[in-house]
C-alpha cells in the first residue's frame, strides 16, 4: 500500500496533480491508498494466496438480465484455524487494479494471523480485470453505480460462503474510498457482516469548490481500459455516486474538491450529476445519528495529517454510540492498514490494536 507514481495529471494549469500507482485511490493528492512517499517498509504477499473469479451481474436491477462480467478476487486460509467455521476478513479493493499493492505491505494479514480468519480480497467492478465491457463508453459506464457494487460484495460473499463452506462470521476492511465502501456495505448488509473496518474513509459529499479542466477532459476522454488505469472510472463515480473528488495536496492544510458539473458533461455527457444533499442524508448523517435504525460495529479511523480527515466522520458530532471515531495523530492516508515496522509511532499501534480488540467483539 505505498505509492509508486507513475504519470501526473494536470488539475489545474498551475500545479494540482494526480499520482497514479498502488491500487489508484483516488490518485496521491486524490484518495490514494498510501504510506508515505519513499516509505522503506517490508511487503508481503500471502503465501497460499489464490486468485478465482466470479460471474457477476452486469446489473443487479433489472438491466441486463442474465448478463455477467469475470470478476476477480483472491483468498488466502493459511490462518485460518478452525477452517470452514473460521471468520472471514474481507479486503475490499478500491478503484484500481486490485493487485497492485493490495497484496503488499497489507496489515489486514497480520490481523487474519491474530483472529484466525481467512482472507479474502475482491476487485471493483470496472478496474483491474475486472471489466464489464470492452470500452469505458459513457453508456457502458452506466453499471458503474455505487448500490451495484455494495450488491457486488453481497452476490459474491454468498456465493464464495456456499463454494467453500464458509459459517464463520464477516468483517470487512478498506481505506480510502474502499473504506468508504466497507462502512457503507455494514449499513445495507448487516445480515451479512458483523463489523467494518473503515480505515480514512471520506463520508460527506460537495464539500469545497468544484473544478475541472480541459486539460482534465483532454487526458480522461479515451475509453479504451488498456491505457486508463482507473482515472475515467473514477471521475465517473465522482461525478454520478460520490461528489468527492480531489485534493490540491496530501496534507491536512490541503483543499478538496468536488467534479465540476462541466467536467462530467464535457466527458460524460447529460449524466445524472449526484445530489450531495441526499448523499449526505442516506450516507453521512445515518452513521453519527443516535437512533435504533443507526450502523453500528464500525470502526473509523483518520490521520490527523491527512487532507481527507476533513471529510470524514468526526468524535465531536457523533451522537451513535455503536460506533467508534479515532484519529490518529500524525498519521497520513490510512496508514494504520500498513504493516507493522518497528517505526511506528504509539498512536498507529493503538489504532491497529483498537481494531484487533473492536473484531474480537464483533465475532462473539
Amino acid at each position: 500500500m505505498k505509492v509508486q507514481l507513475i504519470f501526473a495529471l494536470s488539475l489545474l494549469a498551475s500545479s494540482l496533480a494526480f499520482a497514479e500507482g498502488m491500487d489508484s485511490h483516488i490518485r496521491s493528492s486524490r484518495l490514494t491508498h498510501q504510506v508515505q512517499i519513499g516509505s522503506t517498509g517490508p511487503t508481503t504477499t500471502p503465501k497460499k494466496l489464490t486468485a478465482g473469479t466470479f460471474k457477476q451481474n452486469i446489473d443487479h436491477f433489472g438491466a441486463l438480465a442474465g448478463q455477467t462480467f469475470a470478476q476477480r478476487y483472491w483468498m488466502d486460509s493459511e490462518y485460518a484455524t478452525a477452517g470452514a467455521s473460521a471468520p472471514v476478513i474481507f479486503h475490499l479493493c478500491g478503484e484500481g487494479d486490485c493487485t497492485q499493492d493490495y497484496f503488499l505491505n497489507d496489515n489486514a494479514i497480520a490481523w487474519a494471523k491474530t483472529l484466525g480468519a481467512h482472507l479474502v480480497y475482491l476487485e471493483h467492478r470496472y478496474y483491474g480485470q475486472s471489466l464489464p465491457f470492452s470500452d469505458l463508453s459513457s453508456a457502458h459506464l452506466t453499471y458503474l453505480t455505487l448500490n451495484n457494487e455494495l450488491e457486488d460484495l453481497a452476490t459474491f460473499q454468498k456465493w464464495i460462503s456456499t463454494e467453500e463452506g464458509f459459517t464463520g462470521k464477516w468483517i470487512t476492511v478498506g481505506g480510502s474510498y474502499s473504506g468508504t465502501v466497507s462502512a457503507l456495505y455494514r449499513q445495507a448488509h448487516p445480515e451479512l457482516v458483523v463489523g467494518a473496518l473503515a480505515s480514512s474513509a471520506p463520508m460527506i459529499a460537495g464539500v469545497g469548490s468544484s473544478e475541472g479542466t480541459q486539460s482534465d477532459v483532454d487526458q480522461l476522454s479515451s475509453t479504451d481500459p488498456s491505457d486508463d488505469t482507473g482515472a475515467r472510472q473514477w471521475v465517473y463515480e465522482a461525478c454520478t455516486s460520490m461528489g468527492f473528488w480531489e485534493a490540491s495536496g496530501e496534507t491536512a492544510e490541503d483543499s478538496v474538491f468536488n467534479p465540476s458539473s462541466w467536467l462530467c458533461q464535457q466527458l460524460f455527457g447529460n449524466v445524472a450529476l449526484v445530489n450531495t444533499k441526499t448523499y449526505n442524508q442516506k450516507y453521512n448523517a445515518p452513521f453519527i445519528a443516535n437512533s435504533s435504525s443507526a450502523p453500528s460495529n464500525i470502526l473509523f479511523t483518520y490521520g490527523s495529517a491527512d487532507v481527507w480527515t476533513q471529510i470524514g466522520l468526526t468524535t465531536e458530532k457523533n451522537a451513535n454510540p455503536n460506533i467508534t471515531i479515532l484519529t490518529i495523530q500524525g498519521a497520513e492516508h490510512h496508514y494504520d492498514l500498513n504493516l507493522a515496522t518497528s517505526s511506528d509511532s504509539a498512536a498507529v499501534k493503538t489504532a491497529r490494536q483498537e481494531f484487533v480488540t473492536l473484531a474480537t467483539q464483533w465475532l462473539k
